[in-house]
């Protein structure tokens, strides 16, 4: 996705943030780090998904991944729990109702949003081209992991891909450090071998493979608006030191499979 259109989305974003009582820092939005990744995500799933496709938007949480997506053509649908969910945005779980007031700001003719009980997908077989599930993997309860990967299959059509992003990992140095300072991280990180073994028993076909995010790109306080002005070297450098063998310790995986019978 271009910057400017990109830019453009978050501004407006903001503002429907701002008219809601709470803000883009509440959201992580505020590092420049964690917004290019997001963009970067965009990128990945244009290579995949024709315009005018029907695109569901797994766990899209606030909604703004959905709604640039709707502004590069696409249909969308996004869906997430109730906000009496544990793993819920923190700041949906303080401000009951927040999250629909912010999604029904954000509907348009090609966006349109769900609650749902965090099992069944309220959507009829083969109903999407692409399924994206971005930082999300993480907050699924275990024990509902293979239901849900089987309400995926189901939804997704014929040929169609779901793309994983920002799932982290296991080996990810930056959750122990954050771990180690209280920064703030994932109660759960993922085995990157198991989620595939699962995927694989589910009847996806892996396409892709990468590890992203060297880097973790939230700091607290003005730390942050100092990792902000560094954030465009480091994204650059964080892109060289992938291509080395320090991706083993990598935050996030990022996966593409799909249906193909």
């Amino acid at each position: 996705m271009k910057r400017k259109q990109f830019y453009s989305n978050l501004k407006q974003f903001e503002k429907i943030l701002l008219g809601n009582s709470t803000s883009l820092q509440s959201f992580l939005f505020h590092s420049e780090g964690y917004i290019e990744g997001i963009r970067r995500s965009i990128s990945e799933i244009e290579k995949y998904c024709k315009r005018e496709a029907n695109i569901l938007d797994f766990g899209c949480g606030t909604g703004f991944l959905s709604t640039c997506l709707a502004s590069l053509a696409f249909h969308v649908y996004g869906i997430d729990t109730e906000v009496n969910n544990p793993e819920m945005i923190q700041e949906f779980r303080k401000k009951r109702g927040v999250q629909a007031k912010i999604w029904k700001t954000l509907e348009n003719d090609n966006l349109k949003f769900y609650f749902y009980n965090g099992i069944n997908l309220p959507f009829d077989n083969k109903s999407f081209d692409s399924i994206i599930a971005h930082a999300v993997i993480e907050h699924i309860p275990i024990e509902n992991l293979d239901l849900l990967l089987k309400q995926i299959y189901r939804v997704l059509k014929d040929k169609g891909y779901f793309l994983i992003f920002r799932t982290p990992r296991k080996q990810a140095y930056a959750e122990c450090i954050a771990r180690i300072l209280h920064l703030g991280s994932h109660k759960v990180l993922v085995d990157e071998h198991k989620l595939l073994f699962k995927l694989k028993k589910n009847d996806f076909k892996i396409i892709s493979i990468k590890r992203t995010d060297l880097f973790f790109w939230s700091l607290p306080g003005k730390f942050q608006y100092l990792w902000n002005f560094l954030s465009p070297a480091l994204l650059i450098i964080d892109q060289i030191l992938l291509k080395t063998s320090l991706n083993y310790f990598a935050h996030n995986i990022q996966i593409v499979c799909g249906r193909f019978d």
